[in-house]
């Protein structure tokens, strides 16, 4: 029976179709694994752990002889107890992450999850220590990594029950994380990043400074960065309430430039504080955002 293609596999609109998280994680990491472990060992049967690019310095006894006969490049087998870390997922739980567009395959926040679930899943098979903190107008989660707070199932289990609501505190919530993290982790921000871009740099600089690496992935909706409407609409804020009701195609150029400034300005901030920055629709494949952490992690060692 042929396997499910990556493409498919890693799409939301199959993972959305899995309620349970921990089957979706298993699904989703197991099936990236396998194909990373294909490309990089076609026609090996030894178990995969993790390669990474051989360094002049690296111990020749992790050399693997036979990919690099394969493959022509040299790889370094890489085990447990040289890649252990510490992971952090900060999930942007607020009312804003509650919108799905009419086609879109789910919310911003159930994109955001499944992207957490599988991330969570991921760091356990590579032997990190996991944690979840999840905020809207107060925390609704607090795991930091470690054996009395994290832990795949914990993780899962404070998904389950996570509802976007509220207004953002950003700022709040990162400072509650910050004092939650003494030593140096890998955090992972999975937010929308409105009302944020003011203060994102500064926040992001404040984790630098503590010895954290970042990666922010900003999660939007198809029909936030292209307005595809054609009608007169009221638009609702979902945090504050305002109301505006305007004809989409008088101000679709103009909303559309406001947007790419929001964008740049968010990636900027990311880039000045040596942040990886991801830009996700709720439509997008979750394989390439798997595949960044895993090259972040590497980068780590």
């Amino acid at each position: 029976m042929p396997e499910t293609p990556l493409s498919i596999l890693l799409s939301p609109q199959t993972l959305t179709q899995i309620s349970d998280y921990h089957l979706l994680a298993k699904t989703a990491v197991e099936g990236l694994l396998t194909g990373i472990h294909r490309s990089l060992c076609r026609g090996s049967g030894s178990e995969f752990m993790q390669y990474r690019a051989y360094t002049p310095g690296d111990d020749l006894k992790f050399l693997d002889w036979k990919l690099l006969a394969r493959l022509g490049k040299p790889y370094s087998k890489v085990y447990h107890e040289e890649t252990n870390l510490r992971c952090a997922i900060i999930l942007d739980a607020s009312a804003s992450m509650a919108y799905q567009g009419k086609d879109a395959p789910c919310s911003k926040f159930r994109y955001a999850a499944l992207l957490a679930a599988c991330l969570a899943y991921l760091a356990q098979h590579q032997g990190d220590q996991i944690g979840l903190f999840v905020y809207g107008s107060e925390m609704q989660c607090l795991l930091p990594p470690g054996e009395s707070g994290g832990g795949l199932a914990r993780v899962l289990a404070a998904l389950e029950g996570c509802r976007p609501s509220g207004r953002a505190e950003h700022g709040a919530a990162w400072q509650q994380v910050s004092e939650m993290l003494p030593r140096r982790s890998l955090l992972v921000w999975l937010s929308d990043f409105q009302e944020f871009e003011t203060q994102l740099g500064r926040s992001l600089q404040q984790f630098r400074f503590a010895g954290h690496d970042c990666l922010a992935c900003q999660i939007l909706d198809q029909d936030e960065l292209t307005l595809p409407f054609q009608e007169t609409l009221n638009f609702i804020d979902s945090e504050s309430n305002q109301e505006i009701t305007t004809t989409v195609n008088l101000v679709r150029e103009k909303y559309r430039q406001r947007m790419q400034d929001f964008l740049n300005r968010t990636r900027r901030q990311c880039l000045d504080t040596r942040t990886d920055y991801l830009l996700a629709s709720t439509s997008d494949n979750l394989g390439y955002l798997l595949a960044a952490w895993l090259h972040k992690r590497e980068a780590l060692h």
